[in-house]
C-alpha cells in the first residue's frame, strides 16, 4: 500500500513540474507594436555586439554592429541581468542564434545560461517604443520630429 501512495506521489510531482515548465508568461502586443516579431529567428554575429539593455528579467535590447538594434528574449528569467555589467555569450559558432541551445550568461552568480528563446532585428524607433513599453524611457525622451516648414497664404490687412 505505501509503495503505491510513494508512486502515485511521485507521478504528481513529475506532472506538476512538467505542466510548471511549460508555462510562461505571454506578453500581448499592443496595436502599436504589431510589427514586432516576438517569435523572430534573426542571429547576431558575435564580435558585433556593442551593449545591451536589460527590459526586464526575460527580454533586452541587444546593439549590434552599425548601432542595428535587436529584440531578444529568453526562454528562462535572468536574475543577474539587470545588475550585471558584462554579459558572456555561450554558443558553438560565431553567432547567437535562438536555435542550437545559445544562451546569455550575466555576471558570475549564475554560471548556468539563460537560452535565446528569439531574436529579432529591429528599427531604431522600435527599440525606442519597447524602451517606453517596458519603463526605461519616458515618453516625451523620445525625439519627436521637428515641424516641417509649410507655405501658407499672404494674409492682407483689411482697412
Amino acid at each position: 500500500m505505501t509503495r503505491k501512495v510513494y508512486l502515485f506521489q511521485v507521478l504528481i510531482t513529475l506532472s506538476l513540474s512538467a505542466l510548471t515548465l511549460s508555462c510562461t508568461p505571454y506578453v500581448k502586443p499592443s496595436d502599436g507594436e504589431s510589427d514586432v516579431d516576438f517569435n523572430g529567428s534573426d542571429c547576431i554575429w558575435i564580435r558585433s555586439i556593442r551593449d545591451y539593455s536589460p527590459l526586464d528579467s526575460q527580454s533586452l535590447l541587444i546593439w549590434g554592429g552599425a548601432n542595428r538594434p535587436y529584440f531578444v528574449r529568453l526562454i528562462t528569467p535572468a536574475r543577474d541581468m539587470r545588475m550585471s555589467y558584462e554579459m558572456v555569450v555561450d554558443s558553438r559558432d560565431d553567432r547567437l542564434c535562438p536555435y542550437g541551445g545559445d544562451g546569455l550568461i550575466f555576471g558570475s552568480f549564475d554560471p548556468l545560461p539563460a537560452k535565446v528563446r528569439s531574436i529579432d532585428r529591429i528599427t531604431k524607433d522600435q527599440a525606442n517604443e519597447l524602451l517606453v513599453r517596458y519603463g526605461k524611457r519616458d515618453a516625451d525622451e523620445q525625439r519627436t520630429p521637428e515641424p516641417k516648414e509649410v507655405e501658407g497664404p499672404d494674409v492682407q490687412e483689411l482697412g
